[in-house]
């Protein structure tokens, strides 16, 4: 019973943070938001498909979407930083209001990466035997 409380628990967190996500994508227009918003709608699939338990074709799909997961929040971690970096060199140059900005991707990197991370290690590398799906 405690491993299906596992699943249960990284679906609950992966709730918490699509949604979130979901609605961050709207803050650049309406127009991307459809585009934006595939990647945490893809995570509340998965926290819907975890829920139940472990599958080997579950297994799969959460270690791939991770790996990924921890791809794109790598990258939008290093953003943030040549964000507040260029934030830096405008503010000398007497602009750089806007320079807070950067941490906004910075915070959603991280926090995606360490939901990949701790998915990644709960799930394990292992495929799944004698599952009830």
């Amino acid at each position: 019973m405690a491993h299906l409380a596992m699943y249960r628990g990284l679906s609950i967190g992966h709730y918490l943070i699509a949604v979130p996500l979901i609605a961050l994508s709207t803050l650049f227009g309406l127009v991307l938001a459809p585009v934006l918003a595939t990647g945490p709608v893809w995570l509340c699939v998965l926290g819907t498909q975890l829920w139940h338990g472990p599958s080997p074709r579950l297994c799969t799909w959460v270690r791939i979407t991770h790996l990924i997961s921890l791809f794109v929040g790598a990258l939008l971690i290093v953003m943030g930083v040549f964000s507040l970096s260029a934030a830096q060199r405008s503010a000398e140059k007497g602009g750089g209001l806007l320079g807070a900005w950067g941490f906004i991707p910075i915070i959603c990197g991280g926090v995606l990466a360490l939901l990949a991370v701790a998915t990644l290690v709960l799930v394990g590398p292992q495929p799944v035997a004698n599952s009830a799906r």
